[in-house]
């Protein structure tokens, strides 16, 4: 991509869930030393974009909104879900909404509670983007999934999804087409939901 315009992709991480399996709110929960869940993406994210040269993360916030989260994200782009109820569609509607605006021709879309990817592994989604220009997106647990990379085109399609589910049938469709690259992510599968997965996580970094 040297001396190329590159095109101008949009980070955004999803962080506006209840966390109500975790009993309170774990985004803020340590991962890493003093280094929070939410500290833990923001600041691998920032490494991928620093890197490739393209805006820094914005996150979506909603139902945890204290003085801690907002130390956390002071730095970045906040977009406030205030209908983070609603499920899981409403942040991406807030991410697709945000992209949109900033006239992006393509959005990275994250989950800050998949605390096991790299900045290596976003790395390799924006470069398979960069190489062809198709959505892009990790494949774990027989399935593709986020973190991935849509399309100015399916914009629209994000803005369509209703109640507590993500962006997987607009992956689905661009796989049945052909039009997807799928990246195998196996470490993309471990998220944390539950104190018990924290401490799995713990255990398995220190």
């Amino acid at each position: 991509m040297m001396g190329i315009m590159k095109p101008n992709i949009v980070t955004v991480i999803l962080a506006a869930g209840a966390s109500s399996r975790f009993n309170g709110s774990k985004i803020t929960a340590k991962v890493q030393g003093d280094q929070s869940l939410l500290a833990h993406s923001i600041t691998t994210l920032n490494q991928v974009t620093t890197a490739a040269g393209i805006q820094t993360p914005a996150v979506v916030l909603g139902a945890h909104l204290n003085d801690e989260i907002m130390a956390i994200t002071s730095t970045s782009h906040r977009i406030i879900n205030h209908d983070w109820q609603q499920g899981l569609s409403s942040s991406v509607k807030q991410a697709a909404q945000y992209a949109i605006d900033h006239h992006a021709e393509a959005l990275l879309l994250v989950l800050a509670d998949q605390v096991a990817i790299t900045a290596q592994d976003y790395t390799r989604l924006v470069d398979a983007y960069y190489q062809n220009g198709l959505s892009s997106c990790a494949f774990y647990r027989e399935n593709v999934g986020v973190p991935a990379i849509f399309l100015a085109e399916d914009f629209a399609a994000l803005m369509s999804i209703e109640g507590d589910k993500g962006a997987k049938s607009i992956l689905k469709h661009h796989e049945k087409n052909n039009s997807l690259n799928i990246l195998t992510m196996e470490q993309a599968q471990f998220d944390i939901d539950t104190p018990a997965d924290l401490t799995r996580w713990l255990d398995q970094v220190s």
